[in-house]
């Protein structure tokens, strides 16, 4: 029998190789710790999950958010949302997130294009922890609902003016008819009677105004509740560029 001889590796090759995993482990932290600055500061990307914002953006339409960062002592935004503006929130119903989520889940959402959040599984399934809807107003002005339309009157105006007109922006609105003998009491009826907004806070709804969750149901939500705004969009293809 031949004898067979194992080719061993030097000492010198072996740390040669240990050196190499090394540098490829500490690169990719780098990167993922480049992302999360990256992602918390700049832009963070987000995968709308429902159709509360057709007919403009559907579930599974991809966009960059701004964070809100730079907030004053008393938690009011250094740059507030515009009218007009497509933003993120947590609702106010729902409780913060711990800590270790806030930096697991931006690496999650990286490596899984968006589909995977922790913390989705101990809610209910309607219990979003991150909201898109658009500012509709925003402090000190009064909003008033007819046909689905939101009305606004800025502080200090005599007249309400449509939603269109008070932001300057054209988007379209999702509006299905209601049944027959459908009142004005009941549910996504379209009506609501003029509500002054405080300070610091804002009105939000979605443009799917036949189903969205937004203030109409749990009211105006302050500053402290939202995360950031919508600066680009570039999923599906045919919505690329600026949010409208």
């Amino acid at each position: 029998m031949i004898p067979t001889s194992r080719s061993r590796l030097s000492y010198k090759d072996r740390r040669s190789h240990q050196k190499q995993r090394f540098r490829f482990v500490g690169v990719v932290l780098l990167v993922l710790v480049f992302y999360l600055l990256f992602s918390t500061v700049v832009a963070e990307p987000w995968m709308l999950d429902t159709d509360s914002m057709k007919p403009g953006y559907q579930a599974g339409s991809r966009v960059l958010v701004h964070p809100y960062w730079f907030r004053n002592s008393k938690g009011d935004l250094r740059r507030p949302p515009r009218r007009g503006d497509l933003i993120t929130l947590m609702p106010p119903y729902i409780k913060d997130e711990a800590w270790y989520f806030k930096i697991v889940n931006p690496v999650l959402r990286l490596f899984t294009f968006q589909k995977v959040n922790l913390g989705h599984g101990i809610r209910e399934d309607w219990e979003n922890d991150r909201m898109f809807k658009r500012v509709i107003a925003v402090p000190g002005d009064t909003i008033r609902l007819e046909g689905s339309i939101a009305y606004v009157k800025g502080a200090g105006e005599d007249f309400f003016i449509s939603e269109f007109e008070m932001s300057g922006i054209g988007y379209d609105l999702q509006i299905s008819e209601l049944p027959d003998g459908w009142t004005p009491d009941m549910p996504l009826s379209g009506t609501m009677e003029a509500v002054l907004l405080g300070d610091g806070e804002y009105f939000v709804l979605g443009d799917n105004r036949s189903s969205s969750n937004d203030s109409r149901y749990w009211g105006p939500v302050s500053a402290e509740y939202l995360r950031g705004r919508v600066f680009f969009s570039y999923w599906p293809l045919r919505s690329f560029g600026k949010p409208h």
